[in-house]
């Protein structure tokens, strides 16, 4: 028994598996947190992108928009969106994804001006869109980081992008508001919110939220995991432990409930609702930029009012 006691033999790996459960999770927690950085820039270029692209679209020729109304961005109906003409083109250079084809009507709010804005904000965030192999399989670092580049531009183009992205035009930077009709040279703002999908395994659980609690505002699955744990008989400091994960989550969903609200402003927010039964999870993203609209006092040529 002394000889027993004296034993060193196989220290080092229970010190490692001590220290590797921490470490691993560090990793994991910094690999998400650094895609959600490297997310958030390309939101920010987005936003800057719709802004300059509804400093042109707003009071163009209505020619080019379907015949709707110049400066106003809600009269007239929505036709076929550029992400209809990106996804069929994907798909002529042979990333068919399994994503199915972007034809058809864009269905979304607004009119042709606003898809056109749409359009120009989304275009940028298909480079961070999840391919659908992330959204329906079990997530992995590899996909999170990796998997193949058109898969995911073609899932970002004829899917993800139409519930994901959402473009609002407040009055004024900040505001709640969402403003239909604009003058010549006034600052238009426009601020773009997009649902980034966090895909690496574990941390995702602990830094982003499934599809119904942002929706709902509560944390379902930390409120599922705490009635577990009370079942399994789970000792007074766990259950204070867990009711604190539960506030701490209920407080993220708060700050992330004004951008779930400007979601429902997607080309079709219903969508969002299919990734319920995959079990992925997202975090709101926000971003806003200004430039004046480049209008004009005159009508165009052909649109009977002018020389």
């Amino acid at each position: 028994m002394k000889r027993i006691g004296k034993d060193t033999r196989g220290a080092v790996y229970v010190e490692f598996l001590l220290v590797f459960i921490p470490c691993f999770m560090l990793f994991l927690g910094t690999a998400q947190a650094a895609l959600m950085f490297g997310a958030n820039v390309v939101v920010n270029h987005s936003a800057v992108t719709a802004a300059r692209a509804a400093a042109v679209v707003l009071d163009d020729e209505e020619k080019h928009y379907d015949d709707d109304e110049r400066d106003n961005r809600e009269s007239g109906d929505s036709g076929e969106s550029l992400m209809d003409k990106v996804g069929t083109l994907l798909e002529w250079a042979g990333f068919s994804g399994g994503s199915g084809g972007g034809g058809g009507s864009s269905g979304g709010d607004g009119n042709a001006r606003e898809g056109a804005i749409r359009s120009a904000a989304s275009l940028p965030l298909i480079a961070v869109s999840p391919s659908m192999e992330q959204l329906i399989s079990d997530p992995s670092v590899y996909r999170a980081i990796g998997g193949g580049a058109g898969d995911r531009a073609l899932t970002g183009a004829a899917i993800y992008n139409r519930t994901a992205v959402a473009v609002t035009f407040p009055s004024q930077a900040g505001g709640t508001d969402n403003l239909t009709e604009f003058g010549i040279n006034d600052d238009v703002h426009v601020r773009v919110t997009y649902m980034f999908n966090c895909a690496i395994p574990l941390a995702n659980r602990v830094m982003c939220d499934d599809i119904v609690s942002l929706k709902t505002g509560i944390p379902l699955a930390a409120i599922q995991h705490m009635a577990n744990a009370i079942s399994h008989g789970a000792s007074i400091g766990e259950i204070q432990r867990m009711v604190e994960r539960v506030q701490a989550s209920r407080a993220r969903l708060q700050r992330a409930s004004p951008g779930v609200a400007e979601l429902e402003h997607a080309e079709n927010p219903n969508l969002a609702y299919l990734t319920a039964l995959t079990g992925a999870r997202f975090t709101i993203m926000r971003a806003e930029a200004t430039m004046p609209n480049h209008g004009a006092s005159y009508s165009y040529a052909d649109d009977g009012g002018g020389e």
